[in-house]
C-alpha cells in the first residue's frame, strides 16, 4: 500500500482517513433506477456473459438458477448430456462461474485481460455431474487505488469486459465509487458552498482515490459538469449490470474530507489540514461533530436516491496513522477507541440503520506496536456483531513482508465479528513478474481450518492495479471456490493449456524455472527494476534476476515451436522477451556504475550501449501488443475529455500518476509499468540525462526532465517500428544477450551497499537509502566507508539501521573520507540473529556540489 504520513497541524483528533463505501444490495421496484438489467433475472444476464465470452449464441447450454446452501454460500454443478452443458447455480456469478470452471476444467480456453481464448468442441462430449460449493459467503474484489491505477478513464466498453471478468471468476462484491464527486457536489452546492470551493477539493481522475482517502485536493483540477454527468450515466449501466449478475456494489460515502470553505457556510467547524507525501493537503471533519454527521447523511441520502439503498459501508479508520490520543493510560485509549468506533458506525446508522459497517485490516498487520489485540476489540467493542465486517486485507503481507501471524490469529478472531481473508497482489499496477502461487493457491485453507476463525465469511484480493500477472488473479479465483489444497505444479500446466492450447515440453520447463523465481515468494511490492526508479536510486532492486528466470523465459521463446499460432502466447511473449531484457538491463546498470567508479571510462560506455540496446528492444518488443503500450493508457483519457483544456489537464494526469506521481519523492517511479512508449520517452531520457552528468561529473536535474514530460501531455509520443516477427526478435534477443550476466552477482550480497560519486553531491547534505540483502544482516559491526578516487574531501557517516522497518541500530557519527583519510569505519552494533525479511541502512553524504569523489559504502561483519 502507499505509504501515508499524515502531518496533523492542529490540535483535533485526526483519526478518519478513510475511503467511505456503502455496499449497494439487490433492489426492486421504486428502489431501482429506471433501466435496470435486474428484471432479465440472473439467468439472462448470466447466458448474456457467456456469449460474449464464446462471440456467438449458446443454444447448446442450458442455465437452472437454485438455491444457495443454507449457510448463503453460492454453488454450481454441471454435466454434459447428448451434447449440452447443463449449469446449476444459486446466484448469476454462481452460473457464469460454473461456466467457466467446466471450460477450464477441460482445456477449452481461458479469459484474461491480456485476451481470450474459448475452443469448445462442436459437440461437447458427455461428462459427469461435477459439484462445488464454494466455502465462502462473500466473494470480495478490488482496492480504492484501482480506480487510480487501472479504472480512471475506462468508458462502458472496458468496464463491460471487466465485469464479465469478475463475473466469470467467482466475484461477487466490488467496489463501486464511479459517481461520488458528482453526487457529493450536489450536497455541497445545495449547502451554499460555490462550484470553485467545491473544484479546489476535487483532483482529476487518476488521483481521485486519493483525494476519497483525504490525501491531497486539487490537483490538475477541476472535474467539469460534464465529466460528472458521464461518471453518474456510467454508474448507472454498471449497476444496473452488477445487480443482475448478483454482484454487491459497494459504493463510496462520505468520509469526512470537505472543501477548506464549509467553514464559511458552518462557522462553528473547525477543520483539521491533514499532509501527506511531504506537502499534499486536505480539510477534515472530525468525526464528533454534528456537521459530519449531517454531511454524511445527506450525501447518502441524495445517493441512494439517485442509484438505489446500500447495505454497507466502508470506513478505514487511522490507516497508517498514528493514534491521536496524546498522552493517556492504557485504559483510556481503549476507551476513546471504542467512542470512535460507536461514533463511525452511528453516522452510517443514522443515515442506513440497516447498513453493517466494514473496515479493512491493513494497519492491524502493518502498525501492530500501536495496533494491539485489546485496542481492535475496543474498537470494535460497540458495534454489534451483525453490524460490523472486517477485510483482513493483506495476508500475503502478514505472511511474506511483515513475518507476523495471520490477522485473524492476532487478533482473535475478531472478537466474534464478521470477517473476510483477503490479499493485495499488486501494487500501482506493476508488470514485473511477481507473487507467490503457492500462497495464493493455499494460504486460505489456514484460515478455514483455524481454531480462531471466528465468523469467516468471505475470501477477496484488493490489487492495487489489474491488467498485469494473468496467472496470480487465475489461481486467487480458483482458490476462492476451493477448499481443498491446489497442486501448483500441476495447475500451472492446466493454466498453459487453457491460455496457449497445449503445454509442450518447452513450456514445463518454463514454469518450473518461474516456480523457482518470480513466482516463488515474491511479492508486489518488489515487482520494481533499478532501471524504472530515478537514477541512480541506490536502492535494492528485488526483481528476480536469478539464472531460473533467465532460463525460464528462454524455455518460452523455445515453445514458439509450436505454439507461435496461439494469440495469447504470441502476446506473453511480447511480454516475457521484453521483461528478459529488462531484467538484463538492470545487470548493465550495475556494471555501468562500477565502471564509472573505477574510472574505466571504456567499460562504462559499452556498458551504457548495452543497457539502451536492452531497454529500446524491450520498447519495441512490447509496440506489438496494445495492452502493453502507453497510448493506450493515453487513449483513455483523451475520449473522456470534453474540451481541449480537460484533454490537457486529464493527458497531464494520466501521465503523471505512471510515473512521477506529484512532486514529493516518497510515490515517485511507484506504478512501474514496462510500457511501450513509456520507456522511450520517459525512462530512456532519464538514463541519458544520468549518463551524461557521469561523465561531466555533473549533478543531475531530474526535476526538470518531469517537469518537461508533464508540459508536453497533450504532445503525441514519439514513434516505434513494431518488429515484423515477434518469435524472431525474441530469438535473436536471446542470441545476442542469453550468455550476458550469467556470472552477476548483486554487490550487496556481497557486502558492497552502496557508493558516490560527484553525481550524489549537491553542495548540502544529502540522506541516502540503501536497501541490503537480509542475510548479509546477522552478524554486523560497522560500515565502512572507502576511497576511491578523487581529490575532494568529503564527510560521511550517521548509520541507521532499520530492521523490519524499525530502527534497531543507530550512531551518531561522521568522518571525512579524501586523499589524507581514505577509509574509515563506524561501528554499529545490532541485535539481529536471525534474517529478517527486509533490511534498510541510511547514511549522510556531505560535500560541496559535484565533488570530485569516488568511493563504496560496505558492510563489516
Amino acid at each position: 500500500m502507499n505509504r501515508l504520513v499524515l502531518e496533523i497541524h492542529r490540535l483535533i483528533p485526526a483519526f478518519l482517513l478513510a475511503a467511505a463505501v456503502a455496499c449497494g444490495q439487490t433492489v426492486s421496484g421504486s428502489e431501482t433506477a429506471p433501466g435496470s438489467e435486474t428484471a432479465s433475472g440472473p439467468e439472462s444476464a448470466a447466458r448474456a456473459v457467456i456469449e460474449r465470452t464464446l462471440g456467438r449464441p449458446a443454444p447448446d447450454i442450458e442455465l437452472r438458477l437454485t438455491e444457495k446452501d443454507p449457510d448463503g454460500h453460492d454453488r454450481f454443478a454441471t454435466r454434459v448430456e447428448n451434447g449440452r452443458l447443463v449449469i446449476e447455480g444459486s446466484s448469476g456469478v454462481a452460473l457464469t462461474r460454473g461456466f467457466y470452471d467446466y471450460v477450464t476444467a477441460n482445456g477449452y480456453g481461458q479469459v484474461s485481460w491480456t485476451g481470450t481464448r474459448m475452443e469448445l468442441p462442436a459437440r461437447l462430449p458427455d461428462a459427469p455431474l461435477r459439484e462445488v460449493r464454494s466455502p465462502f459467503r462473500h466473494h470480495y474484489y478490488m482496492n480504492v487505488c484501482m480506480f487510480g491505477y487501472t479504472y480512471p478513464y475506462w468508458g462502458w466498453e472496458e468496464w463491460e469486459r471487466e465485469l464479465d471478468w469478475m463475473a466469470l471468476h467467482g466475484f461477487d462484491m466490488a467496489l463501486a465509487p464511479i459517481g461520488s464527486e458528482a453526487v457529493l457536489a450536489r450536497v455541497w452546492r445545495d449547502m451554499g458552498l460555490t462550484p470553485g470551493e467545491i473544484d479546489r477539493l476535487f483532483t482529476a481522475p487518476g488521483h481521485l482515490p486519493w483525494m476519497r482517502m483525504g490525501n491531497m485536493s486539487g490537483l490538475d483540477a477541476p472535474l467539469s459538469r460534464r465529466w460528472q454527468d458521464d461518471q453518474i450515466a456510467l454508474q448507472h449501466r454498471i449497476l444496473d449490470r452488477m445487480r443482475a449478475l448478483g454482484i454487491t456494489p459497494v459504493f463510496s460515502g462520505f468520509a469526512g474530507f470537505v472543501p477548506r470553505a464549509v467553514t464559511r457556510v458552518r462557522p462553528e467547524v473547525t477543520l483539521t489540514e491533514t499532509r501527506w507525501n511531504g506537502h499534499m493537503k486536505s480539510w477534515m471533519l472530525p468525526v464528533e461533530s454534528p456537521v459530519f454527521r449531517e454531511i454524511a447523511v445527506r450525501y447518502l441520502r441524495a445517493w441512494e436516491r439517485e442509484f438505489g439503498r446500500g447495505g454497507y459501508y466502508l470506513v478505514d479508520s487511522f490507516n497508517e496513522m498514528e493514534l491521536p490520543f496524546g498522552e493517556l493510560s492504557p485504559e483510556e485509549v481503549r476507551e476513546r477507541l471504542t467512542r470512535y468506533g460507536d461514533a463511525i458506525y452511528g453516522s452510517i446508522a443514522a443515515a442506513n440503520p440497516d447498513a453493517v459497517w466494514v473496515l479493512q485490516g491493513w494497519m492491524f498487520g502493518y502498525q501492530r506496536d500501536i495496533w494491539t489485540p485489546d485496542r481492535i476489540r475496543a474498537l470494535l467493542a460497540g458495534v454489534p456483531d451483525d453490524r460490523v465486517l472486517v477485510v483482513d486485507l493483506a495476508e500475503d503481507f502478514n505472511a511474506m513482508v511483515w513475518r507476523n501471524i495471520p490477522g485473524w490469529e492476532y487478533a482473535e478472531g475478531f472478537g466474534g465479528k464478521q470477517w473476510i481473508y483477503s490479499t493485495v497482489p499488486n501494487f500501482g499496477g506493476r508488470s514485473a513478474l511477481s507473487g507467490s502461487l503457492e500462497f495464493y493457491a493455499n494460504g486460505h485453507r489456514a484460515a478455514l481450518r483455524s481454531a480462531r476463525k471466528g465468523r469467516l465469511v468471505g475470501y477477496g484480493t484488493a490489487p492495487e492495479g489489474v491488467e498485469n500477472n494473468d496467472p496470480v488473479f487465475e489461481m486467487i479465483a480458483d482458490a476462492g471456490w476451493s477448499a481443498e489444497p491446489i497442486a501448483v505444479a500441476e495447475w500451472v500446466r492446466r493454466y498453459a493449456r487453457n491460455r496457449y492450447g497445449a503445454c509442450p515440453e518447452p513450456m514445463a520447463r518454463c514454469w518450473e524455472g518461474l516456480l523457482r523465481s518470480s513466482y516463488a515468494r515474491s511479492i508486489p511490492n518488489q515487482a520494481r527494476y533499478r532501471w524504472q526508479m530515478t537514477p541512480y536510486d541506490q536502492r535494492r532492486s528485488p526483481v528476480d534476476l536469478s539464472p531460473d528466470f533467465f532460463r525460464a523465459v528462454e524455455h518460452f521463446i523455445d515453445a514458439g515451436e509450436e505454439l507461435s499460432g496461439s494469440a495469447l502466447y504470441r502476446a506473453d511473449l511480447a511480454l516475457y522477451a521484453a521483461l528478459y531484457a529488462a531484467g538484463k538491463a538492470d545487470i548493465a546498470i550495475e556494471r555501468a556504475n562500477a565502471a564509472y567508479l573505477a574510472d574505466d571510462r571504456r567499460r562504462a560506455a559499452a556498458e551504457r550501449d548495452r543497457f539502451f540496446d536492452l531497454l529500446l528492444t524491450a520498447d519495441r518488443l512490447l509496440e506489438s501488443t496494445p495492452a502493453y503500450r502507453l497510448e493506450r493508457w493515453l487513449g483513455f483519457a483523451e475520449a473522456r475529455a470534453s474540451d481541449r483544456a480537460e484533454r490537457e489537464r486529464f493527458l497531464r494526469d494520466a501521465r503523471r500518476l505512471v510515473t512521477c506521481w506529484s512532486d514529493g519523492p516518497s510515490l515517485h517511479d511507484y506504478a512501474c509499468r514496462v510500457w511501450s512508449g513509456l520507456i522511450r520517452d520517459y525512462s530512456v531520457p532519464r538514463w541519458k540525462h544520468y549518463f551524461d552528468c557521469k561523465e561531466r561529473g555533473a549533478a543531475p536535474d531530474f526535476g526538470r526532465l518531469d517537469s518537461l514530460w508533464l508540459a508536453a501531455a497533450a504532445e503525441p509520443l514519439s514513434s516505434q517500428e513494431r518488429f515484423p516477427d515477434v518469435l524472431a526478435a525474441a530469438r535473436e534477443l536471446i542470441a545476442r544477450y542469453g550468455g550476458y550476466g550469467r556470472d552477476f552477482v548483486r554487490p550487496e550480497s556481497t557486502g558492497r551497499v552502496g557508493s558516490w560519486s560527484p553525481f550524489e553531491f549537491g553542495g548540502a547534505s544529502r540522506r541516502i537509502r540503501l536497501t541490503l540483502d537480509p542475510a548479509t544482516v546477522p552478524g554486523i559491526r560497522g560500515v565502512r566507508f572507502r576511497r576511491l578516487r578523487g581529490g575532494d574531501r568529503v564527510r560521511v557517516g550517521d548509520p541507521v539501521l532499520q530492521v523490519n522497518r524499525a530502527n534497531v541500530a543507530v550512531t551518531r557519527r561522521e568522518v571525512g573520507i579524501g586523499p589524507d583519510c581514505p577509509e574509515a569505519v563506524i561501528p554499529i552494533r545490532p541485535v539481529q540473529r536471525t534474517v529478517p525479511d527486509e533490511a534498510t541502512l541510511f547514511v549522510t553524504l556531505d560535500g560541496p556540489a559535484a565533488a570530485d569523489a569516488f568511493g563504496v559504502i560496505e558492510l563489516v561483519r
